[in-house]
């Protein structure tokens, strides 16, 4: 006989706050985002972030360059499994060569290279500058030179890069010579190596670099090892960038942090990679994480690695009660709540993201009191406004997952389209057809999808994304007078509301014109 529950699911937007006491002198400028991201208790401190924000470990969301973005911000990018194992620990392996301050996932040439690659390259990452390395242009090797742009229309006619760039001879570090275009004068060839490339890897701090490229008026100094294979660029925008991005997350050697994605088919394969790749914590990536196949992955992984290990997706109690005795260090909340995901519509399976955030959040809570063990969770799903955030944090969510937000952003992997004037960026879900030669692995099938292909407006850089975001959740948070994330949680009071309250609280009885920004 079938069980049928007394709880009615429910979903963020049937939520709203009570206003409570905004205590006088409160500081919204002062409001701490930091938060949980692994459990702590006992023998372990965890890792924290500085703001509750994960983006989404899927194809069209979360590459190299938004995990840099969101870590700049005190967030953790999640770069995803629905990739070959080696594509997804180079992904892993860009994000940690890039210490705060220091770039290295920058795109490379080779010398052979054409000036019409070179022309593309500049056109797809917007930078002027192109290190020239020797050997394999996927990776890092020799720095033998440095390509300025822009592209002048004759460099096309059949050049090659090594025609144009700027040439670096290897040599001792006081023979070292740097040569000019091909064309310069005798006297200009012959300059003083130290204010063009830095010998020595990592061991320069930002300051000093940042002093040399001052000193001698440059823009950029190239970091390599002693062998001469580059190890890092360093801009002068990019110190810039440093100090603007105070909360950024960064490892012990001030590398920004990354969450790798794995199935629970492949994993004895990926693992490894990723853990040698550098990633900080391991993610299971699957849309029903109640499961045997998941507890036999977390065991495996706990018995051969220290990583730690969030897990999911669940939407019960119970779920949390049988991952948490597998030992997990986190765990994700959510089924079918994704805008692209149909998980609920094509198996009829799944929960409303609040009352999934709730229940998982009192079990999560009983086994802390119990254990002394605190894990986690991540609200995934489920957030379609900014108060949809402060909701899940509410309930009890330590963090929460986002992909349509962040899919719209300049530093997601999908490319920028144009319809009618607008500017758009393709969005799919893990479960698509777009995807399933992928996500079969995730899903355990491949007869039908589980997501769909759709766009999503483009909206902008990261950092102004979520700067608005979490400007509106300060605000909230003012008016009820909680300073952090665990004081939300201990203060807050919210009402189911009704269909007609919810359009009584949106734009009603007026034609609306337009809004300079709206998400």
């Amino acid at each position: 006989m079938v069980t049928i529950t007394d709880q009615v699911s429910t979903t963020f937007k049937e939520y709203r706050f009570i206003p409570r006491l905004t205590p006088e002198g409160f500081d919204k400028e002062k409001i701490d985002f930091s938060t949980r991201l692994t459990k702590y208790g006992k023998d372990t401190e965890g890792l924290m972030l500085n703001l509750p924000v994960l983006s989404a470990a899927m194809q069209s969301v979360t590459g190299p360059e938004m995990a840099v973005a969101v870590a700049q911000q005190g967030g953790l990018g999640v770069v995803y499994c629905s990739q070959s194992i080696e594509d997804e620990a180079m992904m892993v392996k860009k994000v940690k060569r890039t210490r705060a301050g220091f770039v290295s996932n920058l795109e490379v040439i080779n010398q052979g290279s054409t000036i019409a690659e070179v022309k593309r390259v500049i056109d797809k990452t917007g930078y002027n500058m192109i290190p020239v390395v020797e050997g394999d242009k996927s990776d890092y090797g020799k720095l033998v030179g440095i390509f300025e742009g822009p592209v002048a229309d004759e460099m096309e006619k059949g050049s090659m890069v090594k025609d144009w760039m700027f040439e670096f001879r290897p040599g001792s570090l006081e023979s070292l010579v740097e040569t000019t275009r091909k064309d310069s004068s005798a006297d200009q060839l012959i300059r003083l190596v130290n204010k063009y490339i830095y010998y020595g890897g990592s061991d320069i701090s930002l300051e000093e670099a940042n002093r040399i490229m001052l000193d001698n008026r440059r823009k950029y100094l190239p970091i390599v090892n002693n062998d001469g294979t580059l190890k890092f660029m360093v801009f002068r925008k990019d110190v810039q960038a440093h100090t603007d991005f105070p909360k950024a997350v960064v490892d012990d050697n001030k590398r920004y942090l990354v969450g790798a994605a794995i199935n629970t088919h492949d994993y004895v394969e990926r693992v490894p990679a990723l853990v040698e790749s550098g990633a900080d914590v391991i993610l299971i990536d699957a849309s029903d994480g109640f499961s045997g196949y998941q507890k036999k992955c977390i065991e495996w992984i706990k018995n051969m690695h220290s990583i730690p290990v969030i897990a999911g997706n669940i939407v019960s109690g119970e779920a949390f009660d049988y991952l948490a005795d597998c030992g997990i260090d986190g765990i994700k909340v959510g089924m079918g709540g994704g805008s692209i995901c149909i998980t609920q519509e094509q198996k009829g399976t799944g929960r409303g993201q609040a009352t999934a955030v709730i229940e998982v959040a009192k079990h999560r809570d009983r086994h802390f009191k119990e254990s002394g063990v605190y894990i986690p969770i991540i609200s995934d799903g489920g957030i379609v406004h900014a108060k949809d955030i402060a909701m899940a944090l509410a309930f009890g969510a330590d963090s929460v997952m986002m992909g349509r937000y962040l899919a719209g952003c300049h530093e997601s992997p999908t490319q920028i389209i144009e319809r009618d004037g607008k500017r758009f960026k393709e969005y799919w879900g893990e479960g698509s057809l777009r995807a399933k030669s992928w996500s079969g692995n995730r899903y355990g099938q491949t007869e039908f999808d589980e997501g769909v292909l759709s766009v999503v407006p483009y909206i902008g850089k990261v950092s102004d994304v979520l700067l608005e975001i979490f400007a509106k959740i300060r605000a909230t948070m003012t008016s009820i007078g909680a300073g952090s994330i665990k004081e939300l949680q201990e203060r807050a009071v919210v009402e189911l509301i009704s269909e007609a309250s919810r359009i009584e609280g949106g734009v009603h009885d007026v034609e609306e014109i337009g809004r300079e920004r709206r998400r």
